[in-house]
């Protein structure tokens, strides 16, 4: 259970080394998240970098429920944080956010350990100096699991020994320090590390696992959506399974452009449905049960507004809706989407096909009672996918 901790001078000497290391970080939106890292705090602000599209693309995400996940020493932390907007660090662009009033320390008795590394192989030299090669099983801040030859490692160690260890982590760090037999299983056993590992060397390896951490997290969430298109639920239960076990997702537009290429964002993963913008041809839509309706304000004038206005009440309250705007302020989109109730609102440009895809997979998955969306990386908001360029 994570331990709150609400002591304001605490909070801020962590934020503070956390910008000082340029420290890697997650932002935890409604339905995705985003990898960065701490810049400067000034005052109550926190300076975080963000790509030229990613700082639009989490801004146009924010909401009360919006979290920071970041590591630091041998913790993890996470706080709810609210972004106050833009600015500027060393003549760089970044996204502010408010120093938060609380901060989440995990609590679990064992660190996070990663399993999944590759082929690497410790050196460890024993009480009697000598040298002996194991393979490393796991690995975290605090210790390792490592597996050598049997008869090698009965002769050489014995729970309790201490040991030095060596182990080389590719482009991360190489862990070079004493050790602790803590158990041993034949030709398995534990260490922990005695005394625990200097900053230059821990710094590194708490940001590795901490992103290993979340891809692990993300693996669970891709397992979950493998089975999310067999979920059924609401009204949906007296459906036949033909009807109910798909994913449906619903673009109301009139624009054939933005239609065929959500048709190809969408299509390989949920059942893609298209309405024109009018009451009738939606009404025949929703009765269609979407699990996701995308409304496309094509412009910002007094009768298209009215329209969408019109439209987006039609959607029922349980369903969500995304608002994508063209030729539409970014801001004036937001008060627009929060006015009519829509889940997210954000400014439509081709070159973030692969972001508009993770975002839809996000609200879905959100819509099925979901925790969290895939990490997205900053470069694949700007890149300019290859279906946007084919539509």
């Amino acid at each position: 259970m994570a331990k709150a901790n609400r002591n304001k001078e605490e909070i801020r000497n962590i934020f503070e080394s956390a910008c000082a290391k340029r420290a890697m970080l997650i932002f935890v939106t409604p339905y995705l998240r985003f990898e960065s890292h701490f810049v400067h705090l000034e005052g109550n602000a926190v300076h975080v970098s963000v790509s030229r599209g990613g700082g639009d693309a989490i801004y146009s995400l924010r909401g009360g429920d919006m979290k920071l996940r970041f590591p630091h020493g041998y913790s993890f932390f996470e706080a709810p944080v609210k972004i106050t907007g833009f600015g500027t660090h060393e003549g760089k662009r970044t996204m502010m956010v408010e120093l938060p009033k609380e901060l989440y320390e995990n609590d679990d008795r064992k660190t996070f350990r990663v399993e999944r590394i590759g082929n690497i192989v410790a050196t460890i030299s024993t009480p009697k100096n000598e040298i002996v090669s194991a393979s490393l099983l796991d690995v975290s801040t605090t210790g390792a699991k490592l597996s050598g030859r049997v008869l090698q490692m009965d002769k050489a160690m014995k729970v309790g020994e201490k040991i030095m260890l060596t182990i080389p982590i590719p482009k991360v760090a190489t862990i070079n320090c004493g050790a602790i037999v803590r158990h041993a299983d034949g030709s398995t056993f534990g260490v922990e590390y005695v005394p625990k590992l200097d900053a230059y060397i821990l710094d590194p390896l708490s940001s590795w696992v901490f992103r290993k951490q979340e891809e692990e997290r993300g693996r669970r969430l891709s397992l979950l959506d493998d089975k999310s298109n067999k979920i059924i639920i609401g009204p949906e239960m007296n459906k036949s399974s033909s009807e109910s076990d798909e994913c449906r997702v619903l673009l109301v537009t009139s624009d054939y452009k933005i239609e065929g290429t959500f048709r190809k964002l969408i299509s390989d993963e949920y059942l893609f449905l298209h309405s024109e913008p009018a009451v009738a041809a939606l009404k025949l839509m929703l009765a269609k049960m979407p699990h996701l309706v995308i409304l496309h304000l094509s412009a910002n004038n007094m009768e298209k507004r009215r329209l969408m206005k019109s439209l987006a009440a039609m959607v029922p309250s349980n369903v969500p809706i995304l608002l994508l705007g063209t030729k539409v302020d970014s801001g004036a989109l937001f008060e627009l989407g929060r006015e009519w109730k829509a889940a997210s609102s954000i400014a439509y440009v081709k070159e973030r096909g692969m972001f508009l895809q993770k975002l839809i997979m996000g609200m879905v998955r959100r819509h099925l009672g979901k925790d969290e969306g895939q990490i997205v990386s900053m470069e694949s908001i700007d890149s300019i996918d290859s279906i946007d360029a084919e539509a």
